[in-house]
């Protein structure tokens, strides 16, 4: 009996500030996982709280970044 093998999962975390002027605004890094991802967040984005989009799907989830005026200042992204 042959075992299936797991075809492994590529998902990729980008962590992403806000310039100004779109709220994706521009790409710091990408991570590999979302720990990392968040993180590398802290100490690079001043935010205090991480809310998720009401658009998340099974595949891609959006995490805001908003400082504590609930002011967004970045986001975290999981592409498939």
């Amino acid at each position: 009996m042959k075992k299936k093998t797991q075809t492994p999962t590529t998902e990729e975390w980008e962590v992403w500030k806000y310039n100004g002027q779109y709220i994706q605004g521009d790409l710091l890094k990408k991570y590999k996982s979302k720990d990392s991802a968040i993180k590398y967040a802290k100490k690079h984005i001043d935010f205090k709280y991480i809310e998720p989009s009401n658009k998340n799907t099974r595949k891609k989830k959006e995490f805001f970044l908003d400082d504590e005026n609930h002011i967004p200042v970045g986001m975290i992204i999981k592409r498939p």
